[in-house]
């Protein structure tokens, strides 16, 4: 009898490209491999060689399209025994079907991306200009000029590479989180801030490159030279075009190590998450260019402007008409990044007053010098982090006590730490909580570290002592605040 039973198993066994396919029934209740959802005594399918999964008549996996990626590896070799197995009934051959072509969709999304990069990079796939004209041509240019036109044709190539890096964030991986993996669009937008507006932005400058190289076409070859390229770059780096570059790098260079931390975390506890991105990684597209790869390269474009910029002006002459242009359109990209820049800080000091905030006592309360009570909420209302980091008070007796600054828009603050949480610092009854408004500093004679911090404009002046690491960290506190007292 057990010889017969085991003929009967095997005979339900199916063997297809190495995966083993067996129908089997459960007198008690298990848990699927992939969902951990509660299988019941119906017929289960499960996969025994490969161990990918085990799923009651694929109705507590396959509702979620997460299940196409737990799959798709062997969806592949069982598409075509779907059809003729006894293991499917109609019911599960026609879900199962439905993964299939839903993966073979984001397959087509590949090959239509793999089609348009390739008309894009085939056209821009020699390493410099001067290989994609004739020698003799080459021959009659000047040095100047042949190197004037590679790095032309540098600028409009690694355009092409950054906007096929933008394609690949959009419709591989975004699209591809929202559609297959079912992530809601704030997710996705906490990874890949501005993304759409980026691809518009660079979609619009690098088809002004290629119409620019298209007027410039070598008659009679796939040749091509720009003897104009400034007006074009003064165009897309300044007026309207200019104010949408500095708020679209603002927010995404801004949200760059939010981004990269999200996908970090993400990757680390969900496994459909990480069987998806293993998955576009691996397709002829992408190349294996992760989504944290993306998002550094993307930062890091704008900065590239002013050097391909800056080398095409070196081989300009002044007396040309590009001259001016190209001048002009380098200050307006390095304006472009200053201010990218800007935002940057001023959102990593928002982030951290948030993260000194969430430190301090939340009972913590101090009076400043006019009367007036300084609390825990008081750090945050409608103030600006200006800087923060260790400095020294020195109390009566000559002693140094060590305190956390806080230069704010508009007071001057120190902080101590006690019981691993901030609170107001304390100083022989003198405020630690200083206005900038009549504010008066002064560095101390004979102390090259040391600073005074003199509330005037009242009817006891207050002095407090301020010791920094080095002359030039007071120095540099000193300016801060003072420019700070201006803006009061």
């Amino acid at each position: 009898n057990r010889e017969k039973d085991r003929d009967a198993k095997e005979r339900e066994k199916k063997s297809v490209n190495g995966h083993v396919f067996s129908t089997s029934s459960s007198l008690h209740p298990a848990l699927c491999q992939q969902c951990n959802k509660t299988l019941n005594t119906k017929d289960t399918v499960n996969c025994t060689s490969k161990k990918h999964f085990i799923i009651e008549g694929f109705s507590t996996c396959t509702p979620g399209i997460n299940a196409v990626f737990i799959i798709y590896s062997l969806i592949l070799d069982f598409s075509g025994y779907i059809l003729s197995s006894s293991l499917f009934n109609r019911k599960n051959r026609r879900i199962m079907l439905n993964i299939f072509f839903v993966a073979k969709g984001t397959e087509m999304v590949d090959s239509r991306l793999m089609g348009d990069f390739e008309t894009d990079v085939k056209e821009l796939e020699a390493d410099s200009w001067s290989l994609t004209v004739d020698k003799k041509y080459l021959k009659q240019l000047k040095k100047d000029v042949i190197k004037r036109q590679d790095v032309i044709y540098e600028l409009i190539q690694t355009e092409m590479h950054h906007l096929r890096t933008l394609r690949i964030m959009s419709d591989v991986y975004s699209k591809g989180l929202l559609t297959d993996l079912q992530l809601e669009g704030q997710m996705v937008e906490k990874m890949f801030p501005m993304l759409e507006d980026l691809l518009e932005l660079h979609s619009f400058f690098f088809s002004a490159l290629q119409e620019r190289k298209k007027e410039g076409k070598l008659e009679g070859t796939d040749g091509f030279i720009i003897n104009r390229i400034g007006d074009v770059l003064f165009s897309l780096f300044s007026d309207s075009n200019a104010e949408n570059m500095k708020k679209i790098y603002g927010r995404f260079c801004s949200r760059h190590s939010e981004a990269v931390n999200f996908y970090k975390e993400l990757h680390t506890r969900d496994k459909h998450f990480q069987a998806f991105i293993r998955k576009k990684m691996s397709s002829s597209v992408v190349r294996r260019l992760g989504i944290p790869e993306c998002i550094l390269l993307v930062t890091q474009r704008i900065t590239k402007y002013p050097v391909l910029l800056q080398r095409i002006l070196q081989h300009t002459k002044e007396t040309e008409k590009d001259f001016e242009d190209l001048t002009q359109a380098l200050q307006l990209v390095k304006d472009i990044i200053a201010s990218v820049d800007s935002k940057v800080n001023e959102h990593e000091k928002k982030k951290r007053l948030k993260e000194i905030y969430g430190r301090t006592d939340s009972k913590s309360i101090t009076r400043m010098k006019s009367g007036q009570m300084f609390a825990r909420e008081d750090l945050l209302r409608s103030r600006r982090l200006l800087r923060d980091g260790p400095l020294q008070l020195k109390n009566a007796a000559g002693r140094l006590k060590d305190v956390h600054a806080l230069l704010l828009s508009d007071v001057f603050l120190f902080l101590q730490e006690k019981d691993q949480k901030y609170v107001f610092a304390s100083l022989d009854q003198r405020a630690t909580v200083i206005s900038l408004q009549k504010l008066i500093v002064r560095e101390v004679a004979h102390e090259e570290r040391g600073l005074f911090l003199i509330t005037a404009g009242i009817a006891n002046p207050e002095m407090v002592e301020v010791h920094a690491s080095s002359r030039e960290e007071r120095n540099t506190w000193m300016q801060l605040i003072q420019d700070a007292m201006h803006s009061v």
